[in-house]
């Protein structure tokens, strides 16, 4: 989640699958587990909601920032990621808990 929120989102998640998937085959999990896929998930929403701590994390991002800058609104980077963080930090419980009571 961390590195997400200062890489782009997309590149990130596509360089991580096959790492990902290293691991689980290093954990002895085949793909098509119950275990295998709670990996993956977990990289899914660490990766995808981390990007939206900061305004560089993922393309959806700098579009709202160019929109609000274009309304004469221009945000800085703290003021983007003070309200970012919260957000984030409870989309990530709110995955962790689904994640917890599909997969427990």
């Amino acid at each position: 989640m961390a590195v997400s929120a200062f890489v782009d989102n997309v590149p990130f998640l596509i360089a991580m699958i096959p790492v990902t998937l290293q691991l689980n085959a290093s954990f002895g999990y085949e793909l098509g587990t119950p275990q295998a896929y709670l990996l993956l998930f977990g990289l899914l929403i660490g990766a995808s909601l981390g990007g939206n701590i900061s305004p560089i994390g993922a393309s959806a991002n700098i579009v709202a920032m160019g929109l609000m800058q274009r309304r004469g609104y221009r945000p800085t980077f703290w003021e983007f990621m003070r309200i970012g963080l919260p957000f984030t930090l409870l989309a990530v419980g709110s995955g962790a808990a689904f994640v917890w009571f599909v997969w427990r």
